[in-house]
């Protein structure tokens, strides 16, 4: 789940560890497709928000070191 403070989302550190763990094994294109649903399934759009982002955002997080 997610919320939206300061114009950023925060996940819970089990949400990220857990693709973050799968994106060691599977590839981007899996991680993706798996946010996606995930983010469909699991998440609440706030005011503004689209899944689009949330997923966008939380892949950043998965791959922030790529940066």
């Amino acid at each position: 789940m997610s919320w939206k403070g300061n114009d950023k989302y925060h996940w819970s550190e089990d949400t990220i560890s857990h693709f973050h763990f799968i994106s060691s094994y599977i590839s981007k294109d899996a991680v993706l497709e798996k946010i996606e649903n995930f983010v469909d399934v699991e998440c609440q759009l706030e005011d503004g928000d689209t899944e689009e982002d949330l997923v966008q955002d939380l892949m950043s997080k998965i791959y922030e070191d790529e940066k």
